[in-house]
């Protein structure tokens, strides 16, 4: 229940719209019940049993003075005009209070579309803010597909959840009240027989609902398992048809979709049980009356058209008691995608800002790493940290230091935490003489420009993806940042130059392409700490070659971090340190390194014998 509530703080921001909802629906029903009212006049004069009202009623807010009122009127009419006239003021009438009915319910639709549409779009905000703030380290204990999928389907069912409800809420009650105080003031004794039913449903319904939600929990799962294989296949593709695993795939899929198929079906015919459920009910009491009403109740209580009128009244009572009952179902649906949801908005933000952040406008000095241990797991019961154990250098302005080493060491690690993708387990990284983790978050990103060899373009254009994140950038330093990253060339030969459109994850460039438009993109933003990440992995030799030369006037008194496997990009830097197993065996410049004859010596020996 507690999170039921939680889904209706969405609500609280339409009063306004609420209120009118109210009002309009308030009024829908009071229109319904008059115009139901005009049966039992029409079939008075149609049958010729009216009796007629000859002194016109005093005023006083109450049903008698309306009824009266509308009698005292109708003599006036078949008095000056005969029966015809009269039953045309009637149908007259009827058509007006349906036509005033139908209004009032429309605008109480009207003004829930504003709520239903908002509601929708905070949740999609609330979710996805949510996803740019987690770690990344809860990326890697969910598949895409399911992240997408309660971003979609989730929301969805979670909006049509709270809407239905909303709607039932605020329509639904209105005319059950005025419908039964109509019956009972009608026959009070024959409603109160007809309303055994209520109890008899409402075990049902409770029944059925919580069967549903345990269901759909299941079935919200196995749908992100099938949007994550959808997801999976596309993107790998060349993979699937390479090793010819198509059918592989195929019975994968095949059988999760089964699955899934299996479960909803039990859950549709669960929900559509309860409906049908209500209505059996309903028409058994409706014979019950029938039957007491026949043969037990006083004939007088049924004269003219008044019987007429109480099974017409009983019988609109049905719908508005079986859209509760499925709001009361749509509400257990919504409940178990509710749980999925809030189990990405409640995620725990591992990278936590300090609560009085210090500012950072410039990179001054240096960075340290002292006695820095990391853990995916975080910090272990044995003190031993899987990734990197006891690391220790420092980082000077205007040098720029490389990391060699096997892949899998933990060099990508090492400089993730530094902008605070994932932070340190044990130890501390101090820059300009304050623990990083004082810092306030986007500062410190800022200072940062990273090119990784997993790049990752946006289906945009060329120039949109190397502006990305910054709007004051003008086009001659997008086109002169991308000469130093040798991409020019290559983007003036495209259709439409700086504006052609990449595709998704810029499948239309080739690997080396995309990788130098991702490294214009650092460039532009001239950052104060250059990390280039496996930066030329991507590069061919010619295009290798034309950005070293690019890079050493790019950084020439500038602060940067290397990771590399190849000499040509390393040799020049003004330390090296080489990762074995997570902590750092060997540093120096690169004719020290060699002296030793250590690791780095053999690596650089493996390098020159693959080439």
């Amino acid at each position: 229940m507690k999170l039921f509530y939680r889904l209706f703080r969405h609500v609280f921001p339409y009063k306004a719209d609420i209120a009118f909802i109210l009002v309009f629906n308030f009024l829908y029903s009071i229109f319904s019940i008059f115009s139901l009212s005009m049966v039992v006049p029409f079939l008075s004069v149609l049958f010729g049993q009216t009796e007629a009202v000859t002194v016109k009623p005093t005023f006083e807010i109450s049903a008698d003075y309306i009824i009266n009122t509308f009698y005292y009127y109708m003599g006036l009419i078949i008095e000056a005009h005969g029966s015809v006239a009269a039953l045309i003021y009637i149908a007259g009438t009827m058509v007006v209070l349906s036509f005033l009915s139908n209004l009032c319910r429309y605008m109480g639709m009207f003004f829930l579309a504003d709520i239903r549409c908002g509601i929708l779009k905070q949740i999609r905000s609330e979710i996805y803010h949510q996803l740019l703030i987690l770690p990344l380290s809860f990326y890697s204990k969910q598949r895409k597909g399911d992240i997408l999928n309660r971003m979609g389907a989730d929301v969805q069912e979670v909006e049509w959840s709270v809407i239905s409800t909303l709607q039932s809420i605020c329509r639904d009650p209105f005319l059950i009240v005025v419908f039964l105080i109509a019956l009972f003031s009608i026959s009070a004794k024959l409603t109160l027989i007809s309303l055994i039913v209520l109890p008899i449903a409402g075990f049902f319904i409770a029944s059925i609902g919580k069967n549903i939600k345990q269901k759909s929990v299941k079935a919200q799962q196995l749908l992100g398992k099938l949007s994550s294989i959808f997801e999976e296949t596309i993107g790998g593709l060349r993979i699937v048809k390479a090793y010819n695993a198509i059918d592989f795939m195929s019975e994968k899929f095949k059988d999760e979709n089964h699955e899934f198929y299996r479960l909803n079906k039990k859950i549709y015919r669960i929900n559509e049980l309860g409906s049908p459920l209500v209505e059996f009910l309903s028409v058994a009491a409706l014979m019950l009356i029938l039957f007491l009403g026949g043969v037990f109740a006083p004939e007088s209580m049924f004269s003219g058209g008044l019987f007429v009128m109480y099974i017409l009244v009983f019988a609109r009572i049905i719908p508005p008691a079986k859209a509760l009952v499925t709001s009361a179902y749509n509400i257990q649906k919504g409940m178990a995608s509710a749980e999925r949801i809030y189990e990405i908005i409640d995620g725990e933000e591992v990278i936590v800002e300090d609560e009085q952040p210090v500012s950072l406008k410039e990179f001054k000095d240096k960075i340290e790493y002292k006695h820095v241990g990391f853990s995916y797991s975080g910090t272990t019961t044995d003190g031993h940290y899987d990734v990197l154990e006891d690391v220790n250098f420092t980082l000077e302005k205007g040098k720029t230091i490389a990391l060699v080493g096997a892949s899998g060491a933990g060099k990508s690690t090492l400089v993730d935490l530094l902008p605070r993708f994932y932070d340190v387990s044990a130890g501390e990284i101090i820059l300009d003489g304050i623990n990083l983790k004082r810092y306030r978050i986007s500062d410190l990103r800022g200072i940062f420009g990273i090119v990784n060899q997993d790049v990752m373009l946006f289906n945009d254009t060329v120039y949109n993806n190397i502006t990305f994140g910054m709007d004051n950038k003008s086009k001659e330093e997008v086109i002169e940042a991308a000469k130093i990253a040798q991409a020019h060339d290559f983007i003036m030969e495209m259709e439409d130059g700086y504006d052609t459109i990449l595709g998704d994850r810029g499948m239309r460039l080739s690997g080396g392409q995309r990788q130098r438009i991702s490294i214009a993109r650092a460039l532009l933003s001239n950052p104060q700490v250059l990390i280039l990440d496996e930066a030329t992995s991507a590069l061919d030799t010619e295009s290798e070659f034309l950005f070293q030369q690019a890079l050493e006037v790019l950084l020439k008194d500038r602060t940067a971090i290397i990771i590399a496997h190849r000499l040509s990009t390393i040799r020049n830097a003004d330390q090296i340190l080489f990762v074995k197993d997570g902590h750092i065996s060997e540093q120096g410049t690169h004719d020290e390194l060699m002296q030793q004859k250590g690791d780095y010596y053999r690596f650089c020996n493996l390098q020159l014998m693959k080439n």
